[in-house]
């Protein structure tokens, strides 16, 4: 008796593998369908498998890590003394060509020691000029609680522009 209840399980083990078979065949059909129906042709390998080199890029770019020096720091000096704040892209393209408008910008806001350039638009100095502007506004930022983290910060109240108002004689 004993036997025949193994035979009936291993029966039945066979037929349940063979169903499974079955849904499995049925289940990879059908994914092999949706990926023809629904994916590029260059995914497909020719059984309908996914393709691995589909996902191996064509070009590999390597991107160097851009570092600001004294060298670059120099040129920006050189850049402002020759074609002024706001010409960033002047910049950028005959002296700094790595470098884009708006890191200029913000590098160039750092040596001048003032959050915002609008009042220096087209403003030309040297290197001593722009450090003399730069320890003018930490003066002044300092004075009227403005400077944080090497900016002459403007606030809410126009503290800045009424000090520059008053400094100016105006």
């Amino acid at each position: 008796m004993a036997s025949a209840e193994v035979l009936e399980a291993v029966l039945t083990e066979g037929r349940d593998k063979a169903i499974s078979q079955a849904a499995e065949d049925e289940r990879l059909l059908w994914v092999r369908q949706m990926r023809e129906n629904f994916s590029p042709s260059a995914l497909l390998a020719e059984d309908k498998s996914i393709n691995q080199d589909f996902f191996k890029p064509e070009k590999v770019l390597f991107l160097d890590d851009k570092k600001w020096g004294q060298q670059e720091r120099d040129l920006l000096y050189k850049g402002l003394e020759e074609y002024g704040i706001g010409k960033w892209r002047d910049i950028s393209d005959n002296l700094l060509p790595r470098w884009d408008d708006q890191s200029l910008r913000v590098k160039a806001s750092r040596l001048m020691g003032s959050q915002s350039l609008a009042r220096y638009i087209g403003w030309k100095g040297t290197r001593a000029e722009v450090d003399e502007e730069c320890r003018k506004n930490r003066e002044l930022g300092e004075a009227i609680g403005c400077w944080r983290g090497g900016y002459l910060v403007e606030d809410d109240a126009g503290s800045v522009r009424k000090a520059l108002a008053e400094r100016n004689g105006q």
